[in-house]
This record gives C-alpha cells, structure tokens and sequence, in this order.
C-alpha cells in the first residue's frame, strides 16, 4: 500500500494565498471592467446630455433691467414712457453663504444710504441676534446660557428671540449705520446665484454712483447699472387704466407669483399686475440678456461675457385719443360739480321758503361715468370717471367704466322692442295703449309721460316718450299673456325671463364686452322669481350693467345690428428710439355677432332713437325725452335716455343714463353716461347737457366745428320747476 503525500502546512498556505490573490485580481478586474462600460455610458451615451447641463449652467438669462415697452395713444402721444435711472447692483456667487453676502452688504453700505423705513421687526431681529450677544444676555439671560452650553438649539434660541425682542428695544439697539446695513443685506439676499438683484435704484446720488463704480474690484458681486422707472407725461390721465409694474422690493405679487412663475418668470422679476400692464404684459416685458459666465473652484465670478443683448419691450398703440380724453375729463368734473353745486343751493334756498316736496342730498351726487367708442370697429376713444370723495376732492374713476354696475332704466327698451320683434309678439309699427296698469295684489304702474289716460302709441312713439306700459305689455306677449285691468300674473316666468335676456345680452347687456382689460363685470342678473320683477327687466328697473356694456349696446344699433368687440389695443409696434417701429401686430374689428332683424325692424327703433333726441310732436304735446339738450346738434344725433329708481342708505335716488351715437346717418361715434345716485325729483336734475356738450366736443376736434361753450346750471331756474314739479 502507497503512503499517501500528505502536504506541509507551508504549502497549504501558499495555495491559499495564490486562491486568495486570484479571487481579488479577479474582483479588481471586474470593478475595473464596471468602470469601463461605467465611464463609457458616460461618455457615449449620457455625453451630450451632460455637456448640455454645463452649456446651460455657464449660460445664464440675468434680470438685469430693459426697458419696457412704452404705450402710445392712437395718434401716436407717449401715455407710458421711461426714464433711465443710477442702479446698483449685486450678483450672487454660487456657493455664497449669507455671511459673506453680510460682509458685502456691511462694506457696501458706507458708499451708498438705503430708506430704513421699510425695515420690518423680522429683519432688525436677525441682525441683532448675530451681532448684538451682550445686548441678548440683558434680556433673556437664560437662554443665551442655554445656548452656550448646548441645552437648545440655535433655531430654538432664535425663535425666543423673536418673542422677546420688540420694535422699542430693537430700535433702542441699533444706531443708523446698523440700520443702513440691514436695508442693504434685505434686498442683497433675496439674490438667486448668477442673477443680479437691484440693491438699489431710485435716488442713487452721482457721489454713491462714482465711489461704487471706483471700488468695484473691492465689492464682491458689486456692479453698478441703469433701471427704468414708468413716467406718465398726462399725469393721471387714464391712470389706472394705463396700470401698475411691481417694484423692484416687490418682483412678482404674491397674487400673481404661481401666474407668473408658470409661465416662466422669477420670483424678482418686475411685471405688469393691473390693467393694460397686465393684460399686455407679454408685448411688454422686453427680452433679459443673457450673460455666460466663467467661476473658479469656489463659485466666485472671475469673468462674463454677453451672449446675447438685452431688447427692450414692443411699443403699444391704443385706440384712445388723448386728446378727447382730456377734454371729455373736464367735461365731466364740470357737470358733477355744476350739478353738485346745484343741488347745494336748492337745498339752501328750500330751507329758506320750504317750497320743495323732495329729499335732495347733494353729497349723493359723487359719481359720473362716460365711454365714447366708435361703432364700427370696437374702438375705445375715452373712457371717464369722476368721483367725488369724502374730503371733496374730484379723483379718477376711470376703471369704474368697466368694473362698477347699476340699474340703467329705460335706455334699455331698444333691445325689449327688438326681442319682440325676434319672438313674434310684436309687429313693426304695431300701436299698443299706453295707460296706467295695475295686476292683482300690486300698485298701478304707468309712464312717467301719461299717467292717467289711455294713449295710443306705436314702437317708434314708445321710444320716442319712454313708455314704460307699451314695453310691459311686450313683456307680457313673451308670456303669452294680454293685459287687462287688474289680471293676476303668471308666477312661472322662467321660460319668458330667459327669452327676455337673451334679448338683452345679444346687444352687449349682461354678458362681457370683449374689453381687453381684466376685471370687467358683468353685472348682476338675480333670478327671476318675482314676476313683477321680470316685467321691471323690460324697462331696465332689474338687471345691472356697465358704462362699456350700454356703449356697447347703443354701438350695436349705431352699427346697424353687428355688435363689434370692444378693445383699446390698435396695434403692436417694434420698440424703436427714434420713430414708430414696424407693425407687428394689428387689432382689428371683430364682430361678436349680428342682430337677427330686418331691416325695417333696425330702422324702427333707430327712428324711434332719434325722434328721441329730435323730435317735439306739439299736436299731441309729445316730445322725445332727450329733446331739451339734443335738437339744436348739427349734424344730428340719435340716444336713448333712461331713469331708474334705487336707493342710497335707505334713500330714495334715481340713476340717470344718457346714451347715444353721432352723426345719425352715418355714425363715428357711441357714448353711454351714467350719473348714479341723483336725487329722486320732478322733473329729474337736467344732467342730459353732459352728453350735448360730449357731442359737440366730439364734433369741434373731428369735424373741426366752432368750439362752444360748456353748459351751466342755473339752481333758481331749475328751483322753480321744481317748485311746480314741471319742465
């Protein structure tokens, strides 16, 4: 028998050894063959992808300030220019603590002084819990001890801090150089890295200007530049029409920052938040530059380089004609202080002779609203308003043009004759009986031209004298119902309330104009629960309207049945220093919809309107209620009036509405008027002169007509017919 070879203990260890070194060179030769394909994924396949990311990170869009685009009215007067002011600026490099931004912000602050007014507790809290720890120890010694020796936290620490410290010790603290340092720490942090901030713009002294331009190379992140304020040369004309860009210390609104920032923007960049600013913030805003920059292994900018320059914002035309605008301004301050100033003296002469049955409140006359447009193509010429505040003083109104709604009254009764035409209830030429009516379980009503008798009118007479009957009994053909004396009324008007709406909103009453401006009302349209309510719609006595929705509404007739969207943009223009740009883009006419009438029901109520305002038919003493201002206008002119009652703080009041278009045969313009809130008389204050004098204004500028001299209240003249409650 063989022995067998039994191995030494040496040579165990060696095969275990050569095993072991062949396991880990394989292991080293796996992790270095994952680390080929790993760094050849890299490379091959992810490479154009990352080179992307690091173009992109050197490439950065900075919020440097461009000018926004400027707003011209339709001939071409500046509305919204800017001016060019000193600004000084702070770029955050990355990796910047806010300590080192700290550092900065105290050097910055011996160059330049910043309005400490703003400065929130928040801020003056912060401060002095870093620099201020023997101050800390006075009033809360406990917690500074806590702190030191590890028994909280810092954030704990802070939020004691900001419980103890009040704006009486804060103040008590800090001199005026802490001060000036916060204010320029507060704007210089809320900088993102590589994106400049304003530090600031407005008042930077030609002294603060050339010692930071000087010291630049010791001011990290310091720059210095130009900002662009908005200047308005009419001051407030159209002011708040014109709107309003965020500030600097405000960037995005809070109410608009998800708006803004879907679609794109920082949270420091400055846009439009109201009105024309808003609505056109897009032609607007101009282009930021763009700006490549080159950082060492710290962060810190050590070079930059302007890819692509900054453009300023495209100009905008609109289709308000400054010129008018001014003028119709000072046309409605005189006639609500004329009118105002009216109502003061017949109030003091009635309380002299007691001759006057009526509750006249002069302060309740406040308020005028005026919208003058071309029919033909939606273009808003002017846009007014009037207010007079509490102290007395006349401040702008415009926006209540399009934002504030009222019961307009009879104006309206074009549109209910047109719905009875559309509905087959109603007949060109068709003579109804104006009388007064009453209905089961209410009070008689009638028409403030014929209250006792029974008169025979036709559409174009009931347009003519306002009858308020002639449009009930309309309102009751839609229900398919005939008036007689003392006759219960349907209590289901749903079916006939809508017809009678969609009637009205076909003109523009109700529903939205198409104004390029936010915020329009609508105004309001309760339902129909009441069916004397539903005959009230037919006389304008239910739903509210605008000063843009009537303009509208009396625009559609003038255009002979083609309701055209109302807009104050004309045209988009490239922003050019010199002259007007290129037309970029146009805003033309746009019709919403066309009335479905004939032309013989258009012309009857058109005639019907300007009998309205031309017409004194004395065989049958019968007059248009526009006739007293209107008949004398050359060439002539066409409207509706209306009177509705309301209230004002339990008060009875009546909202006067003057609505027309001129000339008659060929119309180049519309108006709606609104005095609201006017005392509740007979016969009703003569605030119809206001829309004479807009005509003829009107006319004198484009017709080139003899200017003519505004109209003037006369308090004893219209004291007397008051006395005898007559015209």
């Amino acid at each position: 028998m063989k022995r067998a070879k039994i191995k030494s203990l040496d040579a165990i260890n060696k095969q275990v050894l050569r095993s072991r070194i062949n396991i880990i060179m394989l292991i080293i030769f796996l992790l270095f063959l994952v680390l080929i394909i790993r760094l050849g994924y890299l490379q091959i396949v992810l490479g154009d992808t990352y080179q992307e990311q690091v173009e992109n990170a050197q490439y950065v869009e900075i919020n440097q300030s461009v000018p926004r685009g400027e707003i011209y009215d339709r001939n071409g007067n500046l509305l919204v220019g800017n001016t060019a002011e000193k600004a000084i600026y702070f770029t955050r490099h990355r990796n910047m603590s806010n300590f080192e931004i700290m550092d900065v912000a105290e050097s910055l602050s011996s160059y330049i002084q910043m309005d400490t007014e703003t400065l929130s507790l928040r801020d003056k809290q912060d401060y002095i819990i870093n620099n201020y720890p023997g101050e800390l120890s006075a009033i809360m010694p406990e917690q500074v001890t806590l702190l030191e020796n590890g028994g909280i936290s810092q954030n704990e620490f802070n939020e004691d801090a900001y419980s103890t410290i009040d704006e009486e010790f804060a103040n008590s603290v800090l001199n005026e150089e802490d001060l000036n340092v916060i204010a320029v720490y507060v704007q210089m942090a809320s900088a993102s890295e590589l994106n400049p901030v304003i530090v600031k713009s407005e008042d930077v002294t030609e002294e603060e200007f050339a010692r930071v331009n000087e010291d630049l190379e010791q001011l990290a992140g310091i720059s210095t530049g130009l900002d662009w304020q908005r200047n308005y040369p009419y001051d407030a004309a159209l002011r708040t029409v014109l709107g309003e860009v965020s500030t600097n210390e405000e960037g995005l609104p809070r109410e608009l920052v998800d708006y803004y920032q879907a679609l794109g923007y920082s949270r420091n960049d400055r846009v439009g938040k109201s009105y024309l600013e808003f609505q056109y913030e897009n032609v607007l805003r101009g282009e930021k530059p763009q700006v490549k920059y080159t950082t060492d292994k710290s962060g810190r900018v050590t070079g930059e380089e302007t890819i692509k320059e900054g453009k300023a914002g495209e100009d905008l035309y609109l289709t308000i004609d400054i010129e008018l605008q001014l003028e119709l301004e000072k046309i409605a301050e005189h006639h609500l202080t004329g009118i105002r100033e009216m109502a003061e003296e017949i109030v003091e002469m009635d309380e002299e002779n007691g001759d006057i049955d009526y509750t006249i409140i002069p302060e309740y006359i406040d308020t005028v609203q005026l919208v003058v447009q071309d029919p033909n193509n939606g273009d808003i010429l002017a846009m007014v308003g009037k207010h007079i505040n509490e102290d007395g003083d006349i401040v702008d109104y415009d926006y209540g043009t399009l934002t504030a709604t009222y019961v307009p009254g009879s104006s309206v009764k074009g549109a209910t004759v047109a719905t009875g035409y559309q509905e087959d209830v109603l007949d060109v030429g068709e003579t109804l009986i104006d009388e007064p009516m009453t209905f089961a379980g209410t009070d008689t009503v009638s028409s403030f031209f014929n209250r006792n008798d029974q008169v025979p009118v036709d559409d174009q007479r009931a347009l003519m004298v306002s009858s308020n009957t002639y449009m009930f009994k309309i309102a009751l053909a839609l229900m398919g119902e005939q008036y007689s004396a003392d006759m219960p009324l349907p209590t289901d008007v749903t079916e006939a309330g809508y017809d009678l709406r969609n009637g009205l909103n076909q003109f523009g009453l109700g529903v939205s104009t198409g104004i390029d401006l936010p915020n329009e009302a609508i105004g309001l349209s309760p339902q129909l629960t009441n069916p004397m309510n539903y005959l009230y719609l037919s006389i304008g006595q239910y739903d509210t309207y605008t000063a843009l929705q009537l303009s509208q509404y009396m625009s559609t007739f003038a255009a002979d049945g083609k309701r055209v969207q109302q807009h104050l943009a004309k045209e988009v223009r490239g922003s050019n220093a010199n002259d007007k740009g290129p037309v970029l883009n146009s805003y033309g006419t746009n019709v919403l919809n066309t009335i479905p009438m004939t032309d013989n029901q258009l012309n009857q109520i058109q005639n019907g309107f300007y009998d309205v305002f031309n017409t004194h038919d004395e065989s049958r003493d019968m007059y248009g209620t526009g006739w007293d201002a209107y008949h004398d206008l050359e060439p002539k002119a066409a409207g509706k009036t209306g009177t509705a009652e309301s209230f004002r703080d339990g008060d009875p009041v009546l909202n006067q509405t003057y609505l027309g278009y001129a000339p008659y045969d060929q119309p180049d313009m519309a108006f709606s008027i609104i005095f609201p809130t006017m005392p509740s008389t007979v016969p009703f204050f003569p605030a119809q002169y206001m829309g004479q004098d807009v005509i003829e204004k009107y006319y004198e500028l484009y017709y080139g007509q003899e200017s003519k001299p505004l109209y003037n209240y006369d308090a004893e003249d219209f004291y007397t017919q008051l006395e005898y409650g007559s015209y």
